[in-house]
């Protein structure tokens, strides 16, 4: 008998703040999440820690998950956890085969909850200045599906769908000269305004406006994919140009913050259009110990501070040096003498078995979480990130690390408020841009007039403690 309660969540179209508040709270309290490919991968920022994140997203003729292994694993999961959250972008309602899910779940008499979402039909329009109903422009709004599963086929009722004011099509870029046609055929003008939006509600939002007669060849024009909505009727003539959102001064930015605390800048850059990151890290301490309890292997010591490092990791995690079963092997006259100390006499001058070498230097190496892993390699593959910022030398580690993981990334313009950081920069043959009041770049320009305005507060709360 399942005991957990499958949340079937809306993630909403893009922007991270449209989750429903109800949404965010199950998103935060579940043990697993399984999350589809239109979900902005920063909501996974708000998962606990521990929490088991499942990629099940779809692309064309790419499945990672088939719907009926989904089902699977939705029933699995709520055999042996609390709370599984299946995470839908937009509304799960909306074309998101919420129904299938949630009555195979009932088959199986697994409690669930369906948590609508703001549907990216409404969303994406919003964000382009366009409302789907106006009292003069259109009083009648529906939702079709653009996608089919026979190639150059829509089974809808296109004589209802005609006699509606506004009509979102969803995921339908495939299928427009097919949409056009049909609306066309059942007596909708040829100037009637269409507007196509790939990426609504994100830093990726593009906007062409266009025909029903024009539509396909503008389409094609800009490049045009999904996920996209298409919206025919009369108030897509209401879009002129930037819309409140693309007017946003960040618009079209996705950095990424390597900052100790990054936190209150993220939040302004979100603030002012950009989907600003700063990825989590965790510090690796020292050598698995656990890779020492097994007879035959070695440990090698090369100089005096790997030893002393050593033996300072053995006391921080508790471990009794006579539980561990490995040769261990000097490589140089500082490291015997070191272990001597220590009371090591029996050493050897070359290794056994599976080698373990203890250096001090990568005592303090970071890794990224496994949440932030998820979502760096997500931002990869939708090649999102636009621009990086390094606040200290110190954070260019993290930078290397991710540059190791992410060579693409080289390419990207490296800002910072430091001398130093450039100038190591520079040394990596990386475009390091020092932070100035002359900034070339919007993002440059924004982050000098950001950090005189801290100043300028941190100042004033200086003279009033006086």
């Amino acid at each position: 008998m399942a005991k957990g309660t499958v949340s079937l969540v809306g993630a909403g179209p893009g922007d991270i703040g449209l989750i429903s508040y109800k949404g965010m709270q199950r998103l935060r309290q579940a043990d697993v999440v399984l999350y589809d490919r239109l979900v902005n991968p920063l909501l996974l920022e708000e998962a606990k820690e521990g929490a088991n994140l499942i990629y099940v997203g779809k692309l064309p003729n790419r499945h990672v998950f088939r719907q009926e292994a989904i089902h699977d694993e939705l029933v699995r999961q709520a055999e042996s956890h609390q709370v599984v959250v299946r995470l839908k972008g937009g509304d799960p309602s909306v074309f998101g085969r919420v129904g299938e899910e949630a009555s195979f779940l009932e088959s199986y008499h697994v409690p669930y909850e369906i948590i609508p979402g703001v549907t990216s039909g409404i969303a994406a329009p919003a964000y382009a200045n366009v409302p789907v109903t106006h009292r003069t422009k259109g009083t009648s709004f529906a939702v079709a599906t653009g996608h089919s599963q026979k190639e150059n086929s829509l089974e809808l009722d296109w004589e209802g769908l005609s006699k509606i004011d506004t009509v979102a099509f969803y995921m339908g870029v495939k299928n427009l000269p097919n949409i056009v046609d049909q609306f066309q055929q059942h007596g909708r003008a040829a100037d009637e305004s269409v507007l196509c939006i790939q990426w609504g509600t994100t830093s990726k939002q593009i906007v062409v406006k266009a025909t029903l007669s024009t539509i396909v060849e503008a389409v094609q024009q800009q490049g045009i994919g999904n996920p996209a909505i298409t919206l025919v009727g009369d108030v897509a003539a209401l879009y002129e140009g930037k819309s409140w959102f693309e007017q946003k001064p960040l618009f079209g930015h996705y950095p990424l913050v390597l900052s100790e605390s990054g936190s209150q800048l993220v939040e302004q850059l979100r603030e002012a259009g950009a989907e600003a990151y700063q990825p989590k890290v965790v510090r690796k301490q020292g050598i698995n110990l656990a890779n020492l309890l097994t007879e035959g292997n070695s440990l090698v010591f090369e100089t005096e501070q790997d030893v002393h490092a050593f033996f300072q990791q053995l006391i921080a995690e508790k471990v009794d040096v006579r539980s561990l079963k490995v040769n261990v092997v000097s490589k140089t006259s500082e490291a015997t003498e070191a272990l001597r100390h220590y009371g090591f006499f029996h050493l050897l001058t070359e290794p056994v078995g599976e080698v373990f070498t203890y250096a001090a230097n990568e005592r303090d190496q970071v890794e990224w979480t496994a949440t932030s892993d998820i979502i760096l390699n997500r931002l990869k593959e939708e090649e999102s990130i636009t621009d990086i910022f390094v606040s200290t030398v110190e954070k260019l580690q993290l930078l290397d690390r991710l540059l190791d993981d992410y060579p693409a990334l080289r390419n990207l313009p490296i800002y910072s408020y430091s001398h130093n950081v450039v100038c190591e920069l520079e040394k990596r043959a990386l475009q390091g841009l020092l932070i100035h009041s002359h900034a070339h770049s919007r993002l440059g320009q924004w982050l000098h007039d950001w950090q005189g305005q801290v100043n300028q507060h941190a100042s004033h709360s200086l003279c009033r403690t006086r």
